[in-house]
Formats: structure tokens, C-alpha cells, sequence
């Protein structure tokens, strides 16, 4: 049920930055909220590579590997992490290169969320 109330705020909030005169093949709007903790949001850009992402170009090289669909990363797969509960819930929403991406998903821990989706929902 939260995470449904977060995709409704996040989608509420979804209005773009300005963009250059070339406007970027895919615009994301990306945000992690840890539980007890920060909520971080950026924009991501790519075709260019830009928007307020801190690591645009490699979130953009990860994600063209999946065809811009976020459930098909899987950056670290053997990476071990612990089974703390420390929940981040994500979401990922926008276009890719003309596709409507339209994603969301729990992580137990950040650990999780990094072994996941590497510098994708490295805020």
C-alpha cells in the first residue's frame, strides 16, 4: 500500500526540468525512499546523456544494455549482502526511446538496491 501512495506522489511531482534544444531520446524521473530515511529523486537523461542524475553516462550505458527496462537489471548478481531490513522503495518512470517505463519494486536494504541497479539508483 505505501508504495502505492509513493508512485502516486512521485507521479504527481513529474514535471521535467528544461531541457537543452536537443531533446534527449529518454527522460526518467528516478527516486529512492529509505525507509526512515532520505527520499533522493534525480532526472535522468540519455541520448545525450544528462538530466540531474550524479552518474548519468553509466546509468544510461547500464540501462541501454536492458533496453531500458529496470526489472532486467541484475548489476552484481553474486554480490552477498546481509539480511538487514533497512527497505528502499524505488521507482523508475518516463520514456526510453519511445517506450512508456513505468517501474517500481522494494529492496530489503541498500545493499539490494546497489547489487540490483548499480549506478542507476546510485542518488
Amino acid at each position: 500500500m505505501g508504495t502505492v501512495v509513493l508512485c502516486g506522489a512521485f507521479m504527481l511531482g513529474a514535471s521535467s526540468p528544461a531541457t537543452a534544444a536537443n531533446d534527449p531520446k529518454a527522460q526518467l524521473k528516478i527516486l529512492d525512499a529509505a525507509k526512515g530515511g532520505a527520499t533522493k529523486t534525480a532526472w535522468l537523461h540519455c541520448g545525450p546523456a544528462g538530466g540531474t542524475h550524479p552518474h548519468a553516462r553509466e546509468a544510461c550505458r547500464l540501462l541501454r544494455a536492458v533496453h531500458g527496462k529496470p526489472d532486467a537489471l541484475n548489476v552484481k548478481p553474486q554480490t552477498m549482502c546481509t539480511h538487514d531490513v533497512a527497505p528502499h522503495a524505488v521507482v523508475i518512470a518516463g520514456r526510453w526511446f519511445g517506450q512508456d517505463v513505468s517501474w517500481a519494486k522494494v529492496f530489503s536494504n541498500a545493499c539490494a538496491l546497489k547489487a540490483a541497479t548499480g549506478a542507476v539508483l546510485a542518488l
